[in-house]
């Protein structure tokens, strides 16, 4: 005997009946106007568009997206390109708060977000594909350092899709707009926080210092401070463990220290820990600051002086000016302003 539960027949999805045509009958208008009416176009009466939104209310109607994609030849996509390996999203609390922001602003505009990583030649070549392929209508870009001439910088420059660029990872100018911190003011003030400290043999660990974020940080940090010449420890990259190396390098280079200013809060992190393990105490042997006031300067021991960034309206504004380009316009280099956040371990 055949088991019945194999050969009854399935029973069909229900499909959802509203169809344009229902909401242009209902509204007593063409489905060109519905069309226009829902992909937003200027051209209908108030009372015309009014009367079609009350039918599309009424009938339940929802938009197909891949119908509105034809009309609209979008793709509702923006694409977040990371050029960092994606572990660095668990270890990094600033990426994991920008992706977090940009995709919140992207869905109030109805846009998905699409993560794409690009730390390794490979993996730029899959993404250049992936974006010349039209998947998406416009770019993200956040990397910590970038050479001038890089395959998938060279698409961005050539204008094939909207661009806009987190910070400047770059040494020189590249022509891409930018929305960025303001790292000057912000390290100018905390290096003048250190000199009326009393703190007189300061040093500076960085990550990337040749590049132009890391540079207006330290840069800054000198002239605020203003006595001289600072040594500035490179670190391999922004990370706990690279901040921790390359405190021990200083260390051992037998400098006399009092404070640190790293450029970033996890390389703080990093040197704190090898000051600990050298048996200083902070403040009170050397005092540290770092620049970012993410979530890891609170989690700090003691809690850390910082340089705020706003990190969340940096994200915020990349996807408001990216959504302007896609719409037509000229997407800006957008500069935000920063401050000074003082807590334990500069107080001395």
């Amino acid at each position: 005997m055949t088991d019945p539960v194999y050969t009854a027949p399935r029973r069909r999805r229900q499909k959802n009946t509203v169809t344009i045509q229902d909401v242009a009958t209902r509204a007593g208008v063409s489905i060109g106007t519905v069309s226009r009416v829902l992909n937003d176009r200027n051209w209908v009466k108030p009372e015309t568009r009014a009367r079609v939104m009350d039918a599309v209310a009424s009938t339940g109607f929802v938009p197909n997206a891949r119908a509105r994609s034809l009309v609209t030849q979008r793709a509702q996509s923006v694409a977040l390109v990371l050029g960092v390996e994606p572990t660095k999203l668990f270890e990094d609390p600033n990426y994991a708060l920008i992706l977090e922001e940009a995709t919140d602003a992207l869905a109030d505009a109805d846009y998905s977000l699409v993560l794409l990583t690009a730390a390794t030649g490979p993996a730029r070549e899959r993404v250049s594909r992936y974006l010349r392929a039209g998947h998406v209508d416009g770019v993200l870009f956040i990397s910590p350092a970038e050479p001038t001439i890089d395959p998938l910088v060279a698409f961005f420059q050539e204008g094939h899709l909207p661009v806009v660029v987190c910070g400047n990872p770059f040494s020189e100018s590249v022509g891409l707009p930018m929305v960025y911190a303001d790292d000057e003011t912000g390290s100018r003030a905390l290096g003048e926080h250190f000199r009326a400290s009393g703190l007189r043999h300061p040093a500076v660990v960085a990550a990337y210092p040749h590049t132009s974020g890391p540079a207006e940080r330290i840069g800054g940090f000198a002239a605020g401070y203003g006595d001289g010449p600072i040594h500035v420890q490179s670190a391999m990259e922004y990370s706990r463990a690279a901040g921790r190396a390359a405190a021990v390098e200083l260390l051992q280079s037998g400098r006399t220290l009092d404070s640190i200013f790293a450029t970033s809060d996890l390389l703080a992190l990093g040197v704190i820990d090898a000051l600990h393990a050298a048996g200083l105490a902070v403040p009170g042997d050397v005092a540290v600051a770092g620049f970012d006031d993410s979530s890891a300067a609170t989690q700090a021991e003691p809690a850390l002086t910082t340089v705020h960034q706003p990190v969340s309206s940096v994200a915020r504004v990349m996807v408001e000016e990216i959504l302007g380009a896609i719409e037509g316009d000229t997407a800006r280099t957008r500069v935000l302003a920063t401050d000074v956040v003082l807590r334990d371990s500069t107080r001395r």
